[in-house]
């Protein structure tokens, strides 16, 4: 009984682990295309846009934390700690991490908040792109 509960919880993680990543290229997408327009059309920067970053935030948020206890919980049950995976995740935080310095500079004028956010999504892409990289496309990840 408890073996499948487990098991099934070990499933959880994993599918919500490969599924929010859509969400966030889904937000992300909007997010850097609303800015870029933004900054072109020199719109003014609202509360819309800082709640899109808070909630593009809190899916990496939620991604990162499904992905260290799959991470954590699957490396236990199998004794193995792959070199690729510890990489993916330090990577993955380090993503994570910089889109912390987005709100950093809100007293700027509209445009200069429009390119930092752009610029701060755009860095966390890249290295989130690296992160995935690091993966071996011969893995299912269980």
């Amino acid at each position: 009984m408890f073996l499948k509960l487990e098991a099934a919880l070990l499933q959880f993680f994993y599918l919500a682990h490969w599924v929010i990543p859509w969400f966030i290229l889904l937000v992300g997408m909007y997010m850097i295309v609303k800015f870029v327009r933004g900054y072109l059309d020199r719109l003014p920067f609202t509360d819309n846009e800082r709640k899109y970053l808070v909630a593009f935030r809190y899916l990496m948020t939620m991604q990162g934390v499904t992905g260290i206890v799959y991470f954590v919980w699957s490396g236990l049950l199998t004794q193995d700690f792959p070199v690729y995976r510890i990489a993916h995740g330090v990577m993955m935080f380090i993503a994570a991490m910089i889109l912390r310095f987005a709100p950093r500079a809100k007293s700027a004028d509209d445009a200069t908040l429009y390119l930092n956010n752009f610029y701060v999504l755009l860095f966390s892409f890249l290295i989130m792109l690296v992160g995935l990289g690091l993966v071996p496309a011969s893995t299912t990840g269980r």
